[in-house]
């Protein structure tokens, strides 16, 4: 789609945005704002394409039908054989290292890849129990989908209506759309959904759409703009996460800056960064380079259970990225882009879909393969989901004696639904029962900064904190547990839970956090012989968060009841050779059940 003048500098702006990106997705501390590269990307692509638009439209023999088949043909030969390629490789690498129910979340976002409908996906995705999302390798291809999507639309504008109107049409629809992506953003607080929708990007491409408008009007612009635009650029890539919610009006500046260097041909120190040949070569790479690189830091991260590699693991980040990224850009984006279909060519579509097929239908069977025998079901999870009032209702909330009329009351995320069969087993020794109402990531107290998790997850969470309203204001005995380390993070939860504490007049118990695991023992289970014989690492960060705890605990209107010294979590994730954790933080039914046992003299004096 070469219809306009080469033009290196674009090229070298393109080197920028994938350096700044690759650079933040390594390690966001060293640049924090290196999420804007993806912003000058589809400033330039939307700048390219309505560019390549208006040249057919001027054509004499200009048909709609045949530019709109050109367009989508030559489109899809561009992005799609190394996007697929892509999807099959790393595919393939998930059904050999994920666990089978990592792999089931990587299946579902997977499905949305194929669709260029993956920013759908993530902008909701916030699974509790699933990978985090620097272990998602198909994160990254919600930037791909929001491009396809814009696709379907700027064809049909910039072919069906004149230039003066379309000028006004893409800044109107500029200012429109920033000012719907600010209202969500600032006054209702959604920006997860915010981040990844089209709406919120379509500014960035109308932003291109109008360089390529006023450029082919013959308007006459400055040289210095371009040196502006790189230090815009890179200034935004620094401060970016300091100017609040993104993207709305702060993308706004990367997004100006990437115009700056469009509107005219880079001269002088710009031309010099922009198109040295090293730079022009990142350029030219810079799809490849943005397609692999993100996959290959989530398996590394993956399968170190680290999200901050090391030495070792960052040397072989950059070779596998730049030999992946080479390897698709010339043997896979450039034969198979071209424009008319040749033998090479089509049996090169051939072998990936066939590659698409075989993978997808076989990813099952290699995770199994290469997995040891599945555990039983009590080592996989803490509780049946099915019966416990864990971001759901289930009849009545209770466990333990039913018939007893002393009643306690367990509130908090899911370390505190991990406790459903604790307190059911020491309610019917007891002689109690136990009201258990939680929420995943959320200690279900009034109050609570709901906002800080993910926004499909606000309505739940808030349903089970009113359900619970009615049993704080009469409890007697309230138990409080929850993954303190990561809610503590947040000064205004810490406030909240202060004034829950000085106001409840109920008995108070807060219950310390077990102790961390740095890797998931499920994980190394998999990556050992048939017998498990790996010991995870202990993170100490619960240490911190229990030290709070007793803090807390000091002014007297809280007890604080130590259970990270049991004899359980002596050899964890171990205990006399069983697994007792399922993940890095959470105990299986059989850790549960020494822990329980541990525990009941303790809960015994509280209920007596």
């Amino acid at each position: 789609m070469s219809a306009i003048n080469y033009r290196p500098d674009i090229q070298g702006l393109r080197a920028i945005a994938v350096l700044v990106v690759m650079l933040f997705h390594f390690n966001p501390a060293w640049l924090p704002g290196g999420f804007v590269g993806v912003d000058v990307f589809l400033v330039i692509s939307g700048f390219l394409i309505v560019s390549i638009l208006l040249h057919k439209k001027k054509q004499p023999d200009y048909q709609i039908i045949n530019v709109l088949k050109y367009f989508y043909i030559s489109r899809l030969k561009r992005i799609t054989p190394a996007y697929f390629s892509m999807l099959v490789l790393v595919s393939l690498l998930a059904a050999i290292f994920f666990i089978p129910q990592d792999l089931a979340v990587y299946k579902n976002g997977l499905k949305q890849a194929i669709w260029f409908s993956s920013n759908h996906y993530f902008s909701g995705f916030g699974d509790y129990f699933a990978p985090a999302n620097h272990e998602q390798p198909l994160l990254h291809t919600w930037s791909l989908a929001v491009e396809i999507q814009f696709y379907l639309l700027a064809p049909l504008l910039v072919l069906l209506l004149p230039i003066k109107a379309l000028k006004w049409v893409f800044a109107v629809l500029l200012l429109g759309l920033t000012a719907v992506a600010e209202y969500r953003l600032r006054i209702l607080g959604i920006q997860q959904a915010t981040y990844y929708s089209l709406y919120a990007r379509l500014p960035e491409f109308f932003v291109g759409g109008l360089v390529a408008l006023y450029i082919n009007t013959g308007k006459g612009w400055h040289s210095w703009y371009s040196k502006l635009g790189i230090v815009l650029v890179l200034i935004s890539a620094v401060i970016q996460p300091q100017l609040g919610p993104f993207p709305g009006v702060p993308a706004l500046l990367p997004v100006a800056g990437a115009a700056l260097v469009l509107l005219s041909p880079a001269q002088g120190l710009a031309s010099q960064l922009l198109t040295n040949k090293p730079m022009v070569w990142l350029g030219e790479l810079s799809y490849s380079l943005y397609l692999w690189h993100w996959p290959v830091l989530a398996l590394l991260r993956y399968c170190t259970g680290s999200q901050v590699l090391d030495m070792p693991s960052s040397l072989l980040f950059l070779a596998l990225t730049l030999l992946l990224a080479t390897l698709s850009f010339y043997w896979v984006e450039i034969p198979l882009r071209v424009h008319q279909i040749r033998l090479k060519q089509a049996l090169g579509y051939s072998v990936l879909a066939g590659a698409a097929l075989v993978t997808g239908s076989s990813m099952a069977r290699i995770n199994q393969a290469l997995s040891p025998p599945p555990l039983p079901i009590e080592y996989q999870r803490y509780a049946d989901p099915a019966t416990i009032c864990h971001g759901q209702i289930v009849g009545d909330c209770l466990k333990g004696d039913l018939n007893s009329d002393k009643e306690v009351l367990v509130l908090g995320d899911s370390h505190a639904a991990m406790l459903n069969l604790f307190f059911d087993q020491l309610g019917k020794e007891l002689g109690f029962k136990a009201r258990i109402i939680t929420a995943s990531s959320c200690v279900t107290i009034p109050g609570f900064d709901y906002q800080r998790i993910a926004e499909w997850a606000h309505n739940s969470r808030l349903a089970q904190i009113e359900y619970a309203k009615p049993y704080i204001e009469k409890a007697e005995i309230i138990f409080l547990a929850a993954f303190w380390n990561w809610h503590f993070k947040s000064q205004e939860f810490e406030n909240i839970l202060q004034n829950f504490i000085e106001n409840n007049k109920a008995k108070k118990y807060i219950i310390s956090q077990e102790p961390l695991l740095r890797v998931n023992p499920m994980r190394s289970y998999k990556f050992s012989t048939p017998y498990f014989t790996a010991i995870s690492g202990i993170n100490p960060e619960y240490i911190n968060a229990n030290n709070k705890l007793k803090r807390i605990s000091c002014n007297g209107k809280i007890s604080y009841l130590n259970f990270q010294d049991f004899s359980v979590f002596k050899s964890i994730p171990l205990w006399e050779g069983k697994i007792i954790y399922y993940d890095e933080h959470h105990l299986n039914e059989i850790g549960i059940e020494q822990y329980t046992r541990e525990a009941t003299p303790i809960i015994k004096n509280i209920i007596q």
